[in-house]
């Protein structure tokens, strides 16, 4: 129960993040109509957004770690920022000029973004931490890691019931029920969940430097690091360019980018059971060194759809995604379970439960890295990305080609992992 209640978390801001994530720009500056907002400065807006998010992140991490409650370090963060995340959510889409670009709905929507970025940090970042010391066994932290991937996916799932909603109830119903039903799930499995009293180890007072010197000099967490990142890069990759690869390389309808998604989730979501049980059986370490190598393997295929292959171009696209789903399965479930031993590794070698930070850390290079992706794709762009261009789509599918190399590259890197080995 103490694992469910853990995992069910992740629905409710893998849903908001994911509206937010298609929706918030469309609702500020939509196609047809007015903008309430200008355009450049509404980019303005999410970059300084992104910025003070990365800047406390560190922060939290180093104080949750330092925090001294009776509910314990973290419990504290998760159960405040449960509390304000709707609501800020929710504050999002109620800009004081609904109808009309103003000034003031620039300063709402800054006011109101730097908000919801912070608290979802002083949330997610204890959050994360909370798993190592709440659940010691390995083989159910790779529970738990494949229930949070399935509640990740479920939210994606949820997000994507927004369009149809728009239509009849409008943005201020749609965002209210979006907000109240993830309470919830926010809230509720807060009250199932207990430290436990071993898991403030150490007494020794570190330092903030000191404690990131710790955490960046760590070999596992630099090993795990560096492979994590090259996948994340090569996913951001596939995911970002994804209305490109349907429209583009296999000439369909923007309305068809659907049926590349879901079969993708689908085919994720059964294929969990299976790596939670490979995992068990053979390592997680493992498990997820083949993925990433069968996701290099398979990743340059986007490179090989084309009218030379003689079947249909979607059936020829919807074939690669869900051989990439199937081979990317390992590393989409088990790195949480990977992160939790990282962190009992230093605690071994520091005698300090020193979780926050490194939760901490891994946020600020999941932004870094994913917005080094996004500023990369527009170069790769420029080699080609329509099939009425002189090159065609080229740069999309070169795409393929450096994600799998980045992949293959994640692959050798993590067999340097110091608890396992791959083969």
């Amino acid at each position: 129960m103490t694992g469910i209640a853990y995992a069910i978390i992740t629905l409710a801001t893998s849903t908001l993040w994911g509206v937010l994530s298609g929706w918030l720009l469309y609702f500020y500056l939509p196609p047809s109509g007015t903008s309430l907002v200008p355009a450049a400065l509404f980019s303005l807006v999410i970059l300084l957004s992104r910025v003070a998010n990365a800047a406390i992140t560190l922060p939290i991490g180093y104080l949750s770690d330092r925090t001294r409650t009776r509910w314990g370090r973290r419990l504290p963060y998760i159960f405040g920022g449960a509390f304000a995340i709707p609501w800020l959510f929710f504050l999002l889409w109620t800009p004081p000029h609904p109808a009309a670009q103003s000034p003031w709905n620039l300063l709402y929507l800054a006011a109101v973004m730097l908000a919801y970025n912070i608290v979802y940090e002083i949330h997610q970042v204890p959050y994360e931490a909370l798993l190592p010391e709440l659940i010691g066994a390995e083989k159910q932290r790779i529970n738990i890691s494949a229930w949070r991937s399935g509640f990740q996916l479920g939210g994606a799932v949820l997000a994507g019931a927004v369009g149809p909603m728009l239509e009849t109830l409008g943005y201020g119903s749609t965002m209210m029920i979006f907000a109240l039903g993830t309470i919830p799930f926010l809230c509720l499995p807060a009250f199932f969940l207990h430290e436990p009293k071993n898991a403030d180890l150490g007494r020794e007072v570190i330092s903030f430097r000191d404690s990131l010197r710790l955490t960046i000099h760590n070999r596992a967490f630099q090993v795990y690091t560096l492979a994590w990142v090259l996948f994340w890069m090569a996913s951001t990759f596939v995911m970002e360019t994804l209305p490109y690869i349907v429209t583009e390389v296999c000439r369909l309808g923007e309305a068809d980018t659907i049926f590349f998604y879901l079969p993708a989730i689908l085919v994720s979501l059964a294929c969990f059971p299976l790596v939670t049980w490979l995992a068990n059986r053979y390592g997680k370490g493992r498990i997820f060194s083949l993925s990433l190598l069968a996701g290099a393997l398979v990743l340059p295929g986007l490179f090989l759809i084309g009218a030379w292959i003689p079947l249909p171009l979607i059936v020829q696209g919807i074939s690669w995604i869900i051989l990439e789903a199937i081979a990317l399965s390992g590393a989409q479930v088990l790195p949480a379970a990977i992160a939790a031993e990282v962190t009992d590794l230093d605690a071994q070698q520091t005698g300090q439960r020193r979780a926050g930070s490194f939760y901490a850390m891994w946020g600020l290079l999941d932004q870094l890295a994913s917005g080094f992706a996004l500023a990369l794709l527009p170069l790769f762009l420029l080699l080609g990305r329509s099939a009425l261009s002189p090159h065609g789509p080229l740069g999309v599918r070169i795409l393929g080609l450096v994600g799998g190399g980045l992949l293959l590259a994640g692959f050798f890197i993590f067999r340097a992992y110091p608890a396992r080995r791959v083969f």
